[in-house]
This record gives structure tokens, C-alpha cells and sequence, in this order.
């Protein structure tokens, strides 16, 4: 199945220069989960037929266009990286409707929280008379353990 849909593929990607689909599939893992949150690769397009120093055209939002731009440098030498040599020398940035990244933002995983982890925040909240304020507060806690969680599986680079 994996070989059909590869051969499917393969020829809309070639068209927009990515040879091998092994950085669009990778892409979360090349720059990072919160840096690909930010950016999609397009296409990938050289001057010269020789294979390097190509530029790179990512897809973004227009509100983190200005925060790509700074991250060009980093973004770059993890693409150059993942492909073991200088494969690009330039980032070129189009922006993109919200819709190109709807699907990711559905299919993100939300960490789950350990067992151990709620039954702190529900002792913590425990002395709290008021019951509604007692749920608010738990929920709060568990918002602020999860997002905790987040943090530290994105040990990659942090974007505010």
C-alpha cells in the first residue's frame, strides 16, 4: 500500500521540486514540532540543475511570516541536516490561508495526563468549600499540568 501511494505521489511532488518525499512525511521531525506548526513546505527549486544551494518556499500565515524570517538561519541548517548536505541556501516565504493548517491543528495530539497527575490536582483543589469553584480550579490545573506536559515533549525549540 505504502509503495502505491508513493508512486501517486511521487509525481505531484516532483512538480513542485521535492525529489523524495522524505521532507514533506518528516517535516514535524526535521524542524521541530512548534516550528512546523508555523510552516509547510511548498516547493523546492533550484537554479542550478546541480542539487544545492536550492531555495526553499514554506507556507505560512501571514501573522508568523515575521517569525519564520528570523528562524530562516536555524530552519535551514536542520533542512540541510535531515538531507546531509547544503540541499538549501534559501527560505522564500508565501503566505497561506488558515485552512492549510486547520488539519494539523485537529490532528495534534494533546498529551494525556498520568493518573498521578490528576489525583494531585484534585488534592490540591480538595480544601476548596465551593463546588463550582472547586471544578474551575481543577480544571485550570489540569489545563496548566497538560500544557506542562506539552512543553516538555517539545523539547525542541521553543517559539513564543
Amino acid at each position: 500500500m505504502s509503495d502505491a501511494a508513493k508512486g501517486l505521489i511521487r509525481p505531484a511532488l516532483s512538480k513542485r521540486g521535492f525529489a523524495e518525499t522524505r521532507l514533506i512525511v518528516e517535516w514535524d521531525a526535521v524542524v521541530g514540532a512548534a516550528n512546523a506548526a508555523l510552516c509547510r513546505p511548498i516547493r523546492l527549486s533550484y537554479a542550478a540543475k546541480e542539487g544545492m544551494g536550492g531555495t526553499l518556499t514554506l507556507g505560512v500565515l501571514g501573522v508568523n511570516a515575521l517569525q519564520i524570517q528570523h528562524l530562516e538561519p536555524q530552519l535551514i541548517e536542520r533542512v540541510n541536516a535531515h538531507y546531509g548536505y547544503r540541499a538549501i541556501s534559501r527560505i522564500r516565504i508565501a503566505q497561506l490561508g488558515p485552512e492549510a493548517f486547520e488539519r494539523a491543528r485537529q490532528t495534534a495530539e494533546t498529551p494525556q495526563l498520568r493518573p498521578e497527575e490528576v489525583r494531585e490536582v484534585r488534592q490540591t483543589v480538595e480544601p476548596v468549600q465551593d463546588e463550582n469553584l472547586r471544578m474551575a480550579l481543577e480544571r485550570l490545573g489540569q489545563n496548566i499540568a497538560t500544557k506542562r506536559a506539552k512543553n516538555a515533549q517539545n523539547n525542541d525549540v521553543k517559539v513564543p
